[in-house]
C-alpha cells in the first residue's frame, strides 16, 4: 500500500508496529500490529518505509506454499 500523505519520521518508525502506537487523533493504534502478527504467523514479513513529506509505503511478503489437499 502506498500513500501520498506526510510520511513518518524515524522516531515514529521505531514504534510503528507496536500495539496502541498512534499518530492520529481518531485511531486505536492496533491495525498495523494485528496485520504484522497475522503475516508473521504465516512465516511472512511486513515493513514500512517513508519519505517524510512525500508519503509512506507498507510492504509484506508471504512464502509460497505448494499445498496438496487430501480427500
Amino acid at each position: 500500500m502506498v500513500d501520498t500523505g506526510v510520511g513518518f519520521s524515524e522516531v515514529v518508525k521505531e514504534n510503528l508496529f507496536e500495539p496502541f502506537a498512534i499518530s492520529k487523533a481518531d485511531g486505536m493504534g492496533i491495525g498495523l500490529s494485528i496485520s504484522r502478527s497475522i503475516i508473521e504467523a504465516h512465516d511472512g514479513k511486513m515493513w514500512a518505509e517513508s519519505k517524510p513529506g512525500e508519503g509512506a509505503v507498507f510492504s509484506f511478503v508471504l512464502p509460497l506454499v505448494n499445498a496438496e489437499l487430501e480427500v
